[in-house]
Formats: structure tokens, C-alpha cells, sequence
């Protein structure tokens, strides 16, 4: 493809699956005071401009930035043990914090994370 000069953003993302526990404490929440887990569904997102290799960015680092920093930190784990109030809200944020902690020097940066606490019920924390 022929560079046009004008520079496009380009969204490029990944799926990840994790399983964990928590439990929200307080009446308000109903049957989900009691412990229980969820099979996550987590879609990171990110943007840039198409580099000389044509790619925003190779997915195998994405993949990489994840894994060491959140599926290895929350698969089979109790979200209590990293938050207070453990919604999916709250787990959304704190992935979209950590990850953009983590990505803040690459030439792309982070622009959505998408978190499926169930497979009708989800959080997106974008820019």
C-alpha cells in the first residue's frame, strides 16, 4: 500500500480469558455478598499509527504485557486480595491503570479495555 501522508490512528486488540473469585460485601448486592467466581472475558485495545513494518505493533507484545501483568497476577485469585470493592468496574480500571503504566513508552498507547464479567455483563474503561 502506497503512504497517502496522511497519518491515520489505527486500533489494533487482543481477547484474553482469566477465572477468579470475590465477593461484594453488603446487602445491596444481593447474592453476590456470597463468594463466587467468573470466567472473565478481557479485551485490551490499543491505537496508533502503522509503523514502517506495516502494524501498529507486533501482537505477540501485547499478548506479553498481559500475561506478565494480568493474567499471571489475577487468574485463579481472589480480587478481594487487590481491591476493596471488587466490581467489574473496578477490576476494569485497575486493568486499564496497570496496562497503561506498563505500555507508556511504546510508540502506540492504550485506548480501551473491555472486561466481560459474565457473557452479557461487562465494564469499558476508555480514554
Amino acid at each position: 500500500m502506497k503512504p497517502t501522508g496522511i497519518t491515520l490512528r489505527t486500533s489494533i486488540g487482543r481477547h484474553f480469558d482469566f477465572e477468579s473469585a470475590h465477593q461484594l460485601k453488603g446487602k445491596m448486592y444481593g447474592k453476590c455478598q456470597n463468594l463466587h467466581g467468573h470466567r472473565y472475558h478481557l479485551v485490551v485495545e490499543v491505537e496508533g499509527s502503522v509503523n514502517q513494518h506495516g502494524w501498529v505493533c507486533d501482537f505477540a507484545e501485547i499478548e506479553k504485557t498481559v500475561l506478565g501483568s494480568i493474567i499471571d497476577r489475577f487468574d485463579h485469585q481472589n480480587l478481594n486480595d487487590f481491591l476493596d470493592v471488587p466490581t467489574v468496574e473496578n477490576i476494569a480500571r485497575l486493568i486499564f491503570e496497570t496496562l497503561e503504566s506498563k505500555l507508556k513508552s511504546k510508540s502506540y498507547r492504550l485506548s480501551k479495555v473491555l472486561l466481560y464479567e459474565t457473557a452479557d455483563s461487562y465494564a469499558e474503561i476508555t480514554r
